[in-house]
């Protein structure tokens, strides 16, 4: 079985909402990024270039 854990950003303008799914997925998907606006969100995205990016559909900045 491989151990290469999917790199995963979150992105959501609720820093308890980001905390809450770091919460659950951090154990299974390593949480490379994170970021509460869209300016951010890209900055963070083309620095750390993860597989999956959760992202909040109603983002500030977006």
């Amino acid at each position: 079985m491989s151990t290469n854990r999917l790199r995963v950003v979150l992105v959501d303008d609720h820093a308890m909402v980001r905390a809450g799914v770091r919460s659950e997925i951090g154990g299974v998907f390593e949480i490379v990024g994170e970021a509460a606006d869209a300016p951010e969100a890209i900055a963070i995205i083309l620095k750390t270039k993860p597989d999956v990016v959760l992202l909040d559909v109603h983002l500030p900045g977006g």
